[in-house]
């Protein structure tokens, strides 16, 4: 049995999350952009590769004269408290805690930088193992061949020039992507431009801030052609003795979705809680009547393993549930971290075909990268979902993307890429597989 905590990304020496770095990264991205003479300026390191957690920001800066532009840029920090200052990159206390470095380079060099500078350092000495072969020489700023330095204007030439496809930052990761990267599909690896649905967010009739309204115009703001919205079960909401303003809110949505020009479609969803028994917080009546079902257990995280592999997989049993909320657990604002055996979810979700979902909430990483592969390599479909709770959420998605293609995820893997019509396809097969009786 696989352990909770078996390659799980969280590293706890590492004190921050993605999504409160993220945004720190693009607002200082933005104001070094305008200092004058700074020609480019991109985000790198392990937030570029999409991990989950990290201890640092890394930015990258092309200038035509570094020594000018790192005056530039010190003035900029003031009076933040500088950690280090050299000819090629500066290292700076944010507010916040998290260090960045910036790191400055000529223009001919960014291309080289920015890809040292994403890393990783597997990756890095998979590529100079690589280019030595081939008579070249990765140092610390170029590309050289035969004692001369090559130029770039973007990384799929440098991967070119090594006799390789443009390997996507996501993915380097173990240094294995290089000597396979022939082979990885690469060209259907899932992308943002992919995904056309979220079939999990919240709204005002359960612990959400937004109304189904607005959150469906934000929906469709994001280029999206459907959307599900899956409120809580009253069991975790405890604002509702019975599941009858289910009902009630099919009605609003109804009446929502008459407004809607333009063939955008709202489905009728819950988010159910799984009981610590396995069984489900509404009755089979009531999940019928959804266009889709999630499961999800929020409740008794810290069940033994066996115990808590059968509720989840007696869940998945359930033929009336299409998606296994965040499987796992969450580490945010605690740490319930579940004892699962994971290939037997695996197994019984694809038996079963339930998908699994990459949370994008901060809450929920646990089901990672190394679960996702795993549980797509055993033919489980994979749910990629923003669990959003009020509009400016539905934009998390990234940090689920970024689960899902450091996990070599292809769009047809996950449901969210699918058309409404193949996804009705889908949740009507798993109707007519219901009144067989299978």
């Amino acid at each position: 049995m696989v352990s909770p905590t078996d390659h799980f990304e969280f590293e706890f020496f590492k004190k921050f999350s993605s999504h409160d770095v993220f945004p720190i990264a693009e607002e200082w991205q933005a104001r070094l952009k305008v200092i004058p003479g700074i020609l480019a300026v991109e985000i790198s390191g392990e937030l570029r590769r999409g991990k989950y957690s990290l201890d640092h920001i890394d930015l990258v800066l092309a200038t035509e004269n570094t020594s000018t532009a790192r005056g530039l840029v010190l003035d900029a920090l003031y009076p933040l408290y500088i950690q280090d200052d050299r000819a090629d990159h500066i290292c700076v206390l944010l507010p916040s805690g998290v260090r960045m470095v910036i790191w400055l380079t000529q223009p001919e060099h960014f291309m080289l930088k920015l890809l040292l500078t994403t890393g990783s350092e597997n990756h890095l000495a998979q590529l100079a193992n690589r280019a030595s072969s081939q008579g070249l020489l990765i140092t610390s700023s170029n590309l050289q061949k035969n004692g001369q330095a090559l130029q770039f204007q973007t990384e799929e030439q440098i991967y070119a020039t090594l006799n390789l496809p443009w390997i996507p930052p996501e993915l380097r990761e173990s240094g294995s992507e290089v000597e396979k990267a022939h082979a990885l599909e690469l060209d259907q690896l899932v992308q943002p431009r992919d995904l056309l649905c979220d079939l999990h967010m919240h709204s005002t009739w359960s612990d959400g801030k937004d109304c189904i309204e607005d959150m469906a115009a934000a929906a469709m703001r994001r280029g999206f052609t459907h959307m599900a919205i899956c409120d809580h079960s009253p069991y975790l909401l405890k604002k509702y003795t019975d599941a009858s303003y289910l009902a009630e809110q099919a009605l609003e949505i109804e009446r929502i979705q008459k407004g809607i020009k333009n063939g955008f479609k709202i489905l009728k969803g819950v988010e159910v809680d799984i009981l610590p028994d396995g069984s489900l917080d509404l009755p089979d009546e009531t999940l019928k009547k959804m266009d889709i079902v999630v499961a999800s257990m929020h409740v008794a995280l810290d069940q033994p393993a066996g115990q808590a592999t059968e509720r989840l997989i007696r869940a998945v049993e359930n033929p009336h549930v299409h998606i296994i909320g965040h499987p796992g657990g969450r580490i945010y604002p605690m740490v319930d971290v579940m004892d699962l055996d994971w290939e037997r979810v695996y197994r019984a979700a694809a038996f079963n075909q339930v998908a699994l979902e990459i949370n994008s909430h901060k809450s929920h990483p646990i089901f990672d990268e190394h679960k996702a592969r795993a549980a797509a390599a055993l033919g489980a479909l994979i749910a990629l979902n923003s669990d959003a709770h009020h509009t400016a959420m539905l934009s998390n998605a990234r940090f689920g993307l970024a689960i899902a293609r450091r996990a070599e995820l292809t769009r047809d893997q996950v449901i969210n890429t699918w058309s409404l019509s193949h996804l009705k396809l889908w949740l009507r097969h798993k109707r007519e597989l219901i009144s067989k009786g299978r």
